[in-house]
């Protein structure tokens, strides 16, 4: 009969009790973990069997030990299958290069797939999936390893930072409290407290033109939520006042908008031609307005009249561009 397979964090416990000779039981063990004794009893099976561990019992000492060296292999707990999906993973990575992250886990997962029971060449796994590795966006990695450790240890940083809209620079204390990537952009954000406004900002990190560390620290009030936070956004721009939004897709670009989860909030109404109509509640209009203008006629705004006012007012700024250029 085949052994299901035991969470591999009890059984790394069971191998570090077993290798400092401490001579563990199922009993405590089971203690350790809230679990019954007949778990544990499983565990210390599986590796016996399995995984092929020495494992006996001292009834003297009522412990278990390893009768001789050995090495806890995670190798050994993966299929060819599984195998394969951990070599497909470092393919996903390259996604994340230029992450503070990057190196570390990259390295880790290397030296997974170099110890691997099975050999792997571009068949397998890479005949069925394939991973476009996208161009490497700018990345600040002195401001991104910073803000790392600064996020870690609750500490207060200032920055000299460039606005999006009048390419000004201003200094901010900010309380540091996320890193955020957002893949679409392929930009990395800074979600922090910012104590000029009294208020939680979002920071595209590329803008920081210097940071340093202060000396004060800082604790993350215990009714904010990180997460929820950022749901709220609309390509990393959050405003205060939340707007019902209505788009129209025709029913040629309605076939795309399916497919997609564009916010947390969004609903989709189906009409009879094939076109859909894409609610959300959003609280920036500008972020809004950016993005419905990418699809050009296929979409039209019911809703809320300044965000028609605001993309006709762009469409016919772009007219009068197009109608004054001369050619050359």
């Amino acid at each position: 009969m085949t052994r299901s397979r035991p969470p591999l964090v009890r059984m790394q416990h069971i191998d570090r009790e077993l290798r400092n000779n401490r001579y563990p039981n199922c009993c405590g063990i089971a203690g350790y973990f809230d679990v019954s004794r007949n778990s544990i009893q499983h565990d210390i099976g599986f590796m016996r069997d399995m995984l092929k561990a020495p494992i006996d019992y001292d009834r003297q000492r009522k412990g278990y030990f390893y009768t001789k060296a050995w090495e806890f292999d995670l190798t050994a707990l993966l299929d060819e299958q599984e195998s394969e999906a951990i070599a497909a993973a470092a393919e996903v990575l390259c996604h994340f290069r230029g992450t503070p992250c990057y190196d570390e886990v990259n390295r880790a997962i290397g030296k997974l797939v170099d110890e691997l029971p099975f050999s792997f060449t571009r068949e397998g796994i890479f005949d069925i999936y394939s991973f476009n590795h996208p161009a490497a966006a700018s990345v600040n990695h002195a401001a991104l390893s910073l803000l790392e450790q600064d996020i870690r240890y609750r500490r207060k940083v200032r920055l000299i930072y460039r606005s999006a809209s009048t390419h000004a620079l201003a200094e901010r204390i900010v309380r540091p409290y996320r890193l955020h990537y957002d893949q679409s952009a392929g930009t990395w954000y800074l979600i922090a407290f910012c104590e000029k406004f009294q208020a939680t900002r979002i920071f595209d990190v590329n803008r920081i033109q210097h940071l340093s560390r202060t000396t004060g620290n800082f604790t993350v009030p215990s009714l904010f939520s990180v997460s929820n936070y950022i749901d709220k956004a609309f390509h990393q721009a959050i405003g205060i006042v939340p707007y019902d939004i209505a788009v129209r897709f025709t029913p040629y670009q309605a076939q795309w908008i399916r497919q997609r989860r564009w916010h947390h909030s969004q609903k989709i109404e189906e009409h009879d031609d094939g076109s859909l109509t894409l609610r959300l509640t959003v609280t920036v209009l500008e972020a809004v307005k950016r993005w419905v203008m990418r699809f050009g006629a296929q979409a039209e705004v019911l809703q809320p009249t300044e965000l028609r006012d605001m993309i006709r007012q762009e469409v016919n700024e772009m007219g009068m561009v197009y109608r004054n250029r001369r050619r050359k």
